[in-house]
């Protein structure tokens, strides 16, 4: 019985040894679950956020691009409008500048216009221009330029004023109206040209 005795006890030894280790096992199985279902839920919250991320940023993209396309076209509708006001302006002030041309003060200002030139074409080789319907000022504008000139009709001069050319020194005197409002035409284009884009 001594013999059954001790195989009991070396039994329930290595039974309680054995669960023991089956504890210890389990333990260590349920810790490591544990471990990576914590690791599993980590990567996949950070798989989340980064999709998040992602998808927050797509979205901030496609606003910021179509916010850009609508400040475009909203940038364009006020060129244009900028534009049209523009030519307005420009076609009243030329309506205004030929309208002068019928005016009284006219003939002074052909008289200014060519004194002007007789101070840089100083040869005996000028020609005048004038538009067709300003030769009828032939003697004022003879008259106010100090040396001799032959004064022709030009197609060109579609506003008024006077144009000088001196055939020996190849210079030319521009005292046009058509070319003065050209000349505010392009200093508007310059000053302002960029803000109309």
């Amino acid at each position: 019985m001594r013999k059954s005795f001790k195989f009991h006890n070396f039994l329930n030894t290595i039974d309680k040894y054995a669960k023991k280790q089956k504890n210890k096992i389990a333990d260590e199985i349920k810790e490591i679950e544990e471990r990576e279902l914590k690791k599993a839920e980590a990567d996949i919250i950070d798989e989340v956020n980064d999709m998040i991320y992602k998808e927050l940023a797509n979205v901030k993209n496609k606003i910021l691009i179509e916010v850009s396309h609508k400040e475009i076209e909203e940038r364009k509708k006020i060129s244009l409008m900028r534009r049209e006001m523009m030519k307005e302006i420009l076609d009243e002030c030329r309506k205004k500048i030929n309208d002068f041309t019928f005016s009284d003060e006219y003939p002074e200002a052909l008289k200014c216009y060519a004194e002007n030139i007789s101070k840089v074409l100083k040869g005996r080789d000028v020609e005048l221009f004038v538009k067709k319907d300003d030769l009828k000022y032939t003697d004022i504008i003879k008259n106010a330029f100090s040396g001799n000139c032959s004064i022709k009709p030009s197609d060109d001069i579609l506003i008024g004023g006077i144009m000088g050319y001196s055939i020996e020194s190849g210079i030319i005197a521009d005292e046009t109206l058509d070319i003065k409002l050209r000349d505010q035409e392009n200093l508007i284009e310059e000053k302002f040209g960029t803000l109309l884009v």
